[in-house]
């Protein structure tokens, strides 16, 4: 029998134990550490959450005795105590009782799967990117909008995008869905969303650059590539050019283009428009877009016939049409 000073400790302890797991993320981390052992960067990868709250996340739960933490060399890993108390009780109990439909849950962990397949793969920096979920991403959705969903409904559509949003907007199930084929710039980034789809219960075709560019054509391109791959000028004319290629006359460009790109122009969207129209490309909405300290241009084009590379003239004519910004 205890005694009631000894009672009243194991209470206390008890007590903080549970106010610890009184909070969703918490018991987030809890179950994805007990998946495997995980370490605080790739938790917060997978949460869309800062490493310094899921570092304190961890270390309340780790005092109140639910989580031990492991060094192995520079990677230190969080997981479960498995020593039998009140402790591995609890842990038992929340585990067994914790739907696995719960929606931020299973973001958790189809993101860590695709860092996983990226580190199989040796793939470093985009593949830590693949596939997120924010603000930014839901920002570029609401952009888009209906006119985005009447050019894919039943129409073939290439897609380069990390944003789960605008993902599982073309993948969800409804009447005249599109066909829908992700563009990877690499086979180990390939590999990543495969493996993403796989863990989403989601269909798509997945190409790296190079297996796209053998002939094939689609109605609506959809470009919003990670931010290092849009970095000059230049870049953004080869992904315009890239762009006219892969679309059939009359096909539909959507791209997201970074601010910082245009600012050097009096006339920032007038300088993305005469870029499109360079291409081969008639701009009908600029749209920009604002979050989580991400400022761009949302564009949408139509391919004209018999489009040429390049106009020897440089200078536009005042947008026929400018979307207001979407809210942060």
């Amino acid at each position: 029998m205890l005694g009631n000073f000894e009672t009243k400790l194991d209470a206390d302890a008890m007590a903080r134990a549970l106010r610890a797991v009184a909070d969703p993320a918490r018991v987030r981390l809890l179950r994805l550490c007990a998946d495997r052992p995980t370490s605080v960067s790739e938790l917060a990868a997978a949460t869309s959450d800062s490493e310094p709250n899921v570092s304190r996340h961890l270390k309340q739960l780790a005092l109140v005795g639910l989580l031990r933490r492991v060094r192995r060399g520079q990677r230190v890993e969080y997981l479960p105590v498995s020593e039998a108390g009140f402790a591995a009780d609890l842990i038992g109990l929340l585990l067994q009782r914790f739907s696995p439909d719960d929606s931020g849950l299973r973001e958790a962990r189809a993101r860590l799967r695709a860092i996983e397949a990226g580190a199989r793969s040796n793939l470093r920096g985009s593949a830590a990117d693949w596939v997120v979920a924010g603000r930014f991403g839901r920002n570029v959705k609401a952009a888009l909008g209906a006119a985005f969903e009447r050019d894919v409904a039943g129409a073939s559509v290439l897609v380069r995008s990390q944003h789960r949003e605008v993902l599982e907007t073309l993948l969800a199930s409804r009447p005249s869905a599109p066909v829908v084929t992700l563009r990877a710039e690499s086979k180990p980034e390939k590999n990543v969303l495969q493996a993403w789809l796989e863990a989403e219960g989601l269909r798509a075709e997945v190409l790296t650059t190079g297996e796209v560019r053998k002939g094939r054509s689609f109605d609506v391109c959809l470009e919003s590539p990670l931010a290092e791959e849009l970095r000059d000028p230049a870049q953004l004319t080869a992904m315009l050019q890239r762009c006219r290629a892969q679309l059939v006359a009359g096909g539909v460009l959507w791209c997201v283009v970074p601010y910082e790109l245009l600012e050097d122009d009096p006339s920032p969207l007038l300088r993305l428009r005469a870029l499109l129209g360079e291409s081969g490309i008639d701009c009908t909405l600029l749209s920009p877009v604002e979050a989580e300290g991400r400022h761009v241009v949302l564009a949408r084009g139509l391919l004209r016939s018999g489009a040429v590379t390049a106009l020897p003239n440089r200078s536009v004519a005042t947008p026929n049409h400018q979307a207001s910004p979407v809210p942060a």
